[in-house]
């Protein structure tokens, strides 16, 4: 949908959109976080001006890009419901599509972003009901909350951006293992 009064885009400038949207999360993966924006524009074919049609910011675009990625959390979410290793499960989940998207990632880590906002919130809401599953069954520690699993994947992401050497890797491991015991029993 278009932001102007809710009507559909017609076919090319949706077309325009998907292009952007893929060459964004390509280009933010391979080059990071600073990519220059028409170099995003170039790989979606498309010129500066229609890329900032769409995506007024470099956070407004790595917003809607990550959104792609709050759905798959919410099916993986709803996939896990009812197991007791859900909460752990989708966690590990979260962090493995951190490490695909880095570079999407830091562009939101300091973003005042309306719509991160809310992803943010979808994915606590994904969350809930798993935890609450996994402190009924004891795969939870009892006084952990979504947004306390939140923090855990902000502190992840941290420790996974100081660098890309494999003392980094290593590093990444360890926090992942460290914040699994504190989130998770067993």
């Amino acid at each position: 949908m278009s932001k102007e009064a809710g009507r559909p885009l017609r076919r090319d400038a949706a077309r325009n959109r998907e292009q952007l949207l893929a060459a964004a999360r390509r280009m933010f993966a391979e080059q990071g976080a600073d990519v220059p924006l028409e170099e995003v524009a170039r790989a979606a074919e498309v010129s500066r001006t229609t890329l900032y049609r769409n995506f007024a910011t470099r956070e407004e675009l790595a917003a809607t890009v990550f959104e792609d990625s709050v759905v798959q959390i919410e099916d993986r979410a709803a996939a896990l419901r009812g197991k007791a290793q859900g909460a752990a499960e989708l966690f590990d989940f979260v962090l493995d599509m951190h490490a695909r998207n880095r570079g999407i990632v830091h562009v939101l880590a300091g973003a005042d972003v309306a719509w991160f906002t809310h992803l943010a919130t979808r994915t606590t809401e994904a969350f809930e009901p798993l935890l609450a599953r996994g402190r009924e069954c004891g795969t939870v520690h009892p006084d952990v909350e979504a947004d306390d699993v939140l923090t855990a994947l902000k502190m992840a992401e941290a420790a996974a951006s100081l660098s890309d050497s494999p003392a980094s890797e290593h590093l990444s491991r360890r926090v992942r293992v460290m914040l699994h015991r504190t989130l998770f029993t067993g």
